[in-house]
């Protein structure tokens, strides 16, 4: 499968002031294959940032079995 992604905050419909915004999620692939870059869009998909993986065990090759949680720190308007 490839990677699916979701955000858990901010929630949805939430009012975010400008400035610095934390985005965090979490992401899994499919077929033991770990996830190893999660993109993200702020602006409907027209420029895209890579998230941060955060640091965890990381399994063998072929033995990811579970999500990985990312994080990005974006400015927004």
């Amino acid at each position: 499968l490839p990677v699916q992604s979701a955000i858990t905050q901010p929630r949805p419909g939430a009012t975010v002031p400008a400035g610095e915004l934390t985005v965090k999620g979490y992401a899994w692939s499919g077929g033991g294959r770990a996830v190893v870059r999660v993109d993200v869009s702020l602006d409907g998909g027209r420029t895209w940032q890579v998230a941060r993986l955060m640091p965890g065990e990381r399994p063998a090759p072929g033995r990811a079995w579970a999500w990985v949680l990312w994080e990005l720190q974006a400015p927004v308007a």
